[in-house]
């Protein structure tokens, strides 16, 4: 849990505090000790030991140690070598002292010593009297000068707290500033790129600390026997390995921790955590006695929104029952002013040195009862293998539910470590998913045994008992607690087919879409119903929904009074032209509704007929009073367009009726039409005034002779109109056609006493008068008399027709 208090922290004092927390960092201090005893210097040099678990440094480190015996000592030693020696461990705490900027500069000095070296009997001091409370209260006398014991003192304390997470910008603390005046944890934390590791933490350590005796008069004290482990490490610092998650060659994150500095942190971001894996996001929510995290309830509500789970955690500052009493009631407060489920993991933050007591297991359960009293009874402890009553408070939860800090230099799949543990954090220097907005690092965990995830989920909000299986509006957004008093999500049936749906957030869908399952999609109105029937939408949009609530697409729906519709594959009501099946077409007008027993006409005057199916017709339509239209295979209307149906001839005019009667066209060409519409051909056709035409097997009226039936031989005029009672001369024949239109004979040319013959009058009558019309109104009258069986012409002469004729006279008058 790097970094978790909202104060600033120097970058490059970030850096330097990162060897505490990985807690496998010992580097080699050149710095020379002189022990007392026979007076040997002695060299203690640590090898960096990058993979090794902090539980295993004091198998690593070479330890000097300095024993007095009790007994009175009269130093033989000349001030002389005592001064060389204190001069050279001066020089080396000084150096630690005064590091740049050094944050002890309000020293409480507890220890009443006149050493040689002003120098490091101030940095001694001052390391000393920040220490355990044990230590600073502490009986035990050493048996050494003022000089040497306060350099020893010096370095032991730095030691021993070399085990701790006490830096002030390492912790989770947000009191970082303050912590900054503890000596030994500013001494430290002054010192740049440097490790100071103790090969023990012991009590006798820590009670091995005491007042020095005045140096100056060489006084002989004595002591009990006391070991200290002196180990004074000085070199550059290597730096965790900055990855991302979601790089499959680290430990697998299941976790990740936030407080007040991911503030910054997008809902988008939580929702890129939980593409990638990451199941659960345990939130600080309060430190001490009075400070909550501002965005910890904000946070809570984005992980819940990505479908994160929660978990929530309280950095301890407490050493006595009362503080452990008043810091859990700080916690309570935010748990139960927030609603927060009774179900939700809890975790304390076991790793601050003021939390150091031999009562830790006892001030730690004090805490753990005052939350099983309102319910919060889900526990779990956060610590490392450096906090020094690391065991103490396990006890109060079992190592199955620790959540344990370690950090190799560079995590891997392939080596897993504290895997006995509920969870392992590996890391505080990884990166959020690539394209995330949040750029800064982030703390991450794998679970080993579902920990972390013996929550809430994302029902991290529970609420009063008065909201169960009620609705609840909380600002505008309106919620549905079910019988467990959870916000529910999803869909949610009720009343008489109705239906309602509830997001991620838990908040009641309103005039918005849903796309569920095998691309249902919904759509809630105002009132967070899902609709059914037509809605309309937009610019002239129309959708439909079923009595299930899906909206229908590729699919018709019949509305009242036999109003058809078809919604195409995006939901929307179609308009215009619609091809389907084998040729087939159908329209649908601005209304969406389908068209029926209906003209449409489109682009370029192309005009459609939509029978009672509102399918585009085909072929021949009889409609009105004898009206016949015909539709080509393409559903288009025939205009000035012939069209054969079974051999039958139609043609159509260009208002698309199939015409009746006569139609002239082309060069002199005739066809004509009967009642039916159909063609004549190879047929007679007689029209007004007795006007007889012949239409051939083309269809056209012919011109010209034709001999038809047995001999029989007719005239048509290049009107078409047939010869009836009238000659012709074709190439050097002269014929003469009937009243019948036939020609009187057509073995010979004949003349016109043989035509006088062939008349029926000539059977009875011994006289004929025969009136020739000449053009105009004159004719050529002629008088024949029958001579046997011999026509002969008896007078010839000029006559006039018409008005001034003979009018309508018959043998006799």
């Amino acid at each position: 849990m790097n970094f978790k208090t909202h104060n600033h922290i120097n970058a490059k004092t970030t850096k330097r505090f990162k060897l505490y927390k990985s807690g496998k960092l010992w580097l080699v201090a050149g710095v020379t000790f002189c022990s007392f005893v026979g007076s040997a210097i002695i060299n203690d040099q640590i090898a960096h030991a990058d993979t090794v678990t902090v539980a295993k440094t004091a198998t690593t480190v070479t330890r000097t140690t300095v024993s007095a015996d009790s007994k009175t000592s009269n130093d033989s030693a000349s001030s002389d070598t005592v001064s060389t020696t204190a001069n050279k461990v001066a020089n080396t705490a000084s150096n630690i002292a005064h590091q740049p900027n050094s944050a002890i500069t309000n020293l409480n000095t507890s220890q009443a010593a006149t050493a040689t070296s002003s120098t490091t009997t101030k940095a001694a001091s001052s390391i000393l009297s920040q220490a355990d409370s044990e230590t600073a209260n502490s009986n035990t006398s050493q048996a050494v000068t003022a000089t040497s014991s306060a350099a020893t003192e010096a370095v032991s304390s730095a030691a021993n707290q070399t085990g701790q997470k006490v830096s002030s910008s390492n912790n989770k603390s947000h009191e970082a500033t303050a912590h900054t005046t503890s000596a030994a944890s500013g001494s430290i934390n002054q010192v740049s790129s440097t490790a100071i590791k103790s090969a023990t933490s012991t009590e006798n350590t820590n009670k091995a600390t005491s007042v020095a005796s005045n140096a100056a008069k060489h006084q002989a004290t004595t002591t009990k026997k006391a070991d200290l482990n002196l180990t004074t490490v000085t070199a550059s610092t290597p730096e965790t390995d900055v990855w991302t998650i979601g790089d499959t060659t680290r430990p697998r994150v299941d976790v990740v921790d936030v407080a007040s500095y991911q503030s910054a942190m997008t809902q988008s971001d939580y929702n890129k955590l939980k593409a990638a894996g990451v199941k659960t996001v345990i939130i600080k929510t309060t430190e001490g006695t009075g400070y909550t995290n501002p965005v910890a309830l904000a946070q809570a509500k984005m992980a819940n929104a990505a479908g994160l789970n929660v978990d929530f955690y309280h950095y301890a500052t407490f050493n006595t029952a009362d503080t452990a009493q008043m810091e859990a009631t700080n916690m309570a407060n935010f748990l139960v002013k927030n609603n927060v489920s009774k179900k939700v993991l809890l975790f304390a933050d076991m790793e601050d040195a003021k939390t150091y007591t031999v009562n830790a297991t006892a001030n730690l359960n004090t805490f753990w009862s005052v939350l099983n009293a309102l319910g919060y009874t889900n526990h779990g402890v956060y610590t490392s293998n450096t906090y020094l009553y690391r065991d103490a408070v396990i006890k109060t939860v079992g190592q199955s539910r620790v959540w344990r800090a370690q950090y190799p230099y560079t995590p891997s799949a392939n080596n897993l470590w504290n895997t006995d543990d509920g969870a392992w954090q590996f890391s505080s220097t990884a990166l959020l998913p690539s394209g995330s907005d949040y750029t800064g690092y982030i703390d991450v965990s794998i679970c080993y045994n579902g920990l972390t995830e013996d929550s809430a989920g994302t029902n991290t909000f529970s609420t009063p008992n008065e909201f169960v299986n009620q609705y609840h509006w909380e600002g505008n957004k309106l919620y549905f607690y079910g019988s467990n008093g959870q916000p529910i999500t999803g869909f949610r049936h009720y009343g008489n087919n109705k239906l309602e749906y509830y997001g991620s957030d838990h908040a009641q869908y309103r005039n918005r879409y849903l796309t569920a399952a095998k691309n249902k999609l919904y759509y809630f109105g105002g009132n967070g119903d899902a609709i059914t029937g037509l809605r309309h939408y937009g610019h002239n949009k129309l959708e439909y929904y079923g009595n299930d609530h899906v909206q229908y697409r590729n699919r018709y729906y019949t509305a009242a009074k036999n109003r058809l519709y078809y919604f195409g594959s995006n939901g929307d009501a179609i308009s215009g032209l619609r091809h389907y099946g084998n040729n087939k077409l159908e329209f649908y007008g601005t209304d969406h509704i389908q068209y029926r027993n209906r003209y449409y006409t489109a682009a370029k005057n192309k005009l459609y007929y939509f029978g009672d199916n509102g399918d585009a017709i085909t072929g021949l339509r009889h409609y009105g009073n004898n009206k016949l239209e015909y539709y080509g295979a393409d559903h288009v209307q025939y205009r000035n367009r012939y069209a054969t149906v079974n051999n039958q001839l139609y043609y159509f005019g260009s208002n698309g009726d199939a015409i009746t009667g006569l139609r002239h066209y082309g060069n002199n060409k005739l066809e004509y039409y009967g009642a039916d519409h159909v063609q004549y051909r190879n047929r007679y056709y007689t029209a007004a005034k007795n006007k007889l035409y012949y239409f051939g097997g083309n269809g056209d009226a012919i011109t010209g002779l034709r001999h038809y039936g047995n001999n029989k031989l007719e005239f048509y005029g290049t009107d078409h109109i047939q010869y009836r009672n009238r000659y012709v001369t074709v190439g050097n024949h002269r014929y003469y056609f009937g009243s019948n239109g036939d020609a009187v004979s057509t073995n010979q040319p004949q003349t016109e006493a043989d035509i006088i013959g062939s008349m029926r009058v000539a059977q009875k009558a011994q006289q004929i008068v025969t009136v020739v019309q000449n053009g105009g109104s004159t004719a050529t009258l002629k008088l024949w008399q029958k001579q046997g069986n011999t026509w002969r012409n008896l007078l010839t002469s000029s006559s006039r027709i018409g008005n001034g004729g003979i009018g309508n006279s018959h043998e006799g008058n």
